[in-house]
């Protein structure tokens, strides 16, 4: 586990002063699973995350996300009813021995050096914090909250103006971070499409896109994916955003545009996508013709599902654009396919195997791309959702070994990038990269845009700006 478990140490201190102050054993048992119940949840958020309780865990507390969370961590949410119920017999019997030990003036003294030694910078409080000022982000017009980002001249979806390139298809890879590519064994087809192709290295994940709908939200909209509201379902009364995504673009210029997921209710992704204006494909529009997975399809069908849309899309005379999320290697284990035993060789755990599975299927929807000649008039652009979670497995362990990042695998030319490898890149970026490499020529802009000065840290503009992008999302929501 990384240091930050070392919170429980003065959450500790401070559970067992705080509760030694009351006489009544009702009042003490109210403020020990009070506290317990926080330290859990940091203790949960560091395992999955790697850090302390934020807008991203505060995002996950409704009841889909706990339920599927349950489904996918059966262990570990045992564990931590066990560990909740032990640290609330411990934590009592300390507090009954704290209040007869010390006397008053020590406990508050205590209170005071453990309180001040959790209000450190991108600590417990400091984290809090921030929910605090996402959720709470003051209201506006869509047009007050353009001007507090300094988006003054933004062109809105009845503006554009936008003129087709090439086809285009996206794929979304879940937690498939770029430490992957370090092992041959495992995936051989993404290291050899690397050296084939353009590969941005120095991509880092930032705020607002550390999760799937997020990372969505943030490479179709170009802004992070913090709302100003206290709902841990953001977009659910929304049915459209006034933001221009890149669907909205595609639709200017006439593209047909599909999105191609396992399952809609995973995530929240299905509606998310709609309400960017994309048609959603799911094994819904297929029942009964693929094997039952969880969240809905294995990464193998999603792909085959694809490759049968990239048909009937070229059917029709007009450009397309086909987006793609895998799901199979979801943290902690990822979910195997059998089938794939056939194929991939047997891996030292059911990670390396999922993995290995989805390279072996992305290997082979690549080069049935090119067999086709689908390539010769198409960009495709392959990127990790975000990092893999869950701080306390043995993937993650050996994925820690190096600085973790996300990366950007594209056939497009550079030169249309506008962008050179050796550049950081960062999620935001990816809609003006996505159009810029399939030769979309457009008016409109994305916050990116905004930020082109040579000494512009985007991932830190974003840290320091939570409140007024939770403002603009929330703003340029379209009520139901």
């Amino acid at each position: 586990m990384p240091l930050s478990t070392l919170v429980v140490l003065p959450l500790f201190i401070l559970t067992i002063s705080l509760a030694s102050f009351f006489k009544q054993k009702k009042w003490q048992l109210f403020t020990i699973i009070l506290m317990t119940v926080i330290i859990v949840m940091e203790l949960t958020s560091i395992y999955f995350s790697g850090g302390f309780i934020d807008y991203q865990f505060y995002v996950n507390l409704n009841v889909n996300d706990i339920i599927e969370g349950l489904f996918i961590f059966k262990l570990q949410a045992l564990l931590v009813i066990v560990v909740f119920l032990g640290l609330v017999v411990i934590l009592s019997k300390l507090a009954n021995w704290f209040r007869h030990k010390y006397k008053l003036h020590w406990r508050l003294l205590l209170v005071v050096i453990a309180i001040a030694s959790i209000s450190y910078h991108n600590g417990p409080i400091s984290r809090a914090y921030e929910i605090y000022q996402v959720t709470c982000a003051p209201k506006a017009t869509f047009a007050q909250a353009l001007q507090n980002l300094n988006m003054n001249d933004y062109v809105e979806k009845s503006q554009l103006d936008s003129q087709k390139g090439k086809n285009i298809i996206v794929l979304s890879l879940e937690s498939f971070e770029q430490g992957f590519l370090d092992f041959a064994d495992i995936t051989p087809n993404l290291r050899q499409l690397r050296q084939q192709y353009t590969f941005f290295a120095n991509m880092p994940m930032s705020a607002g896109s550390t999760w799937t709908t997020a990372s969505m939200y943030t490479y179709m909209t170009g802004v992070p994916f913090l709302i100003g509201e206290h709902s841990t379902s953001p977009l659910k009364g929304a049915n459209t955003t006034q933001l221009v995504t890149l669907g909205d673009v595609l639709k200017q210029a006439g593209y047909q545009t599909r999105y191609v997921m396992a399952g809609p209710e995973f995530a929240g992704i299905g509606h998310t996508a709609e309400v960017i204006g994309m048609q959603v494909v799911s094994e819904k529009n297929y029942v009964g013709k693929y094997p039952n997975a969880p969240f809905g399809l294995y990464d193998k069908d999603i792909l085959d599902i694809a490759k049968q849309q990239i048909q009937e899309l070229q059917n029709a005379d007009k450009p397309f654009a086909l987006f793609i999320s895998t799901v199979s290697t979801h943290a902690p284990n990822g979910f195997n396919d059998e089938r794939m035993t056939a194929v991939i060789s047997p891996k030292p755990d059911n990670m390396s195997f999922v993995a290995a599975s989805l390279d072996y299927n992305l290997g082979e929807f690549i080069n049935h791309l090119k067999q086709q000649g689908i390539l010769d008039n198409t960009v495709f652009y392959i990127f990790p959702d975000h990092l893999m979670m869950g701080a306390g497995t043995e993937t993650v362990k050996k994925l820690s070994e190096k600085e973790r990042k996300l990366y950007l695998l594209t056939n497009a030319n550079v030169d249309d990038l506008q962008k050179s490898p050796n550049q950081s890149i960062y999620q935001i970026d990816l809609p003006r990269l996505i159009l810029n490499g399939a030769q979309i020529k457009t008016n409109a802009k994305f916050l990116t845009d905004y930020l082109s000065g040579e000494n512009v840290d985007k991932k830190q503009f974003i840290e320091q700006h939570k409140s007024n992008i939770a403002t603009l999302n929330n703003a340029a929501q379209v009520q139901k």
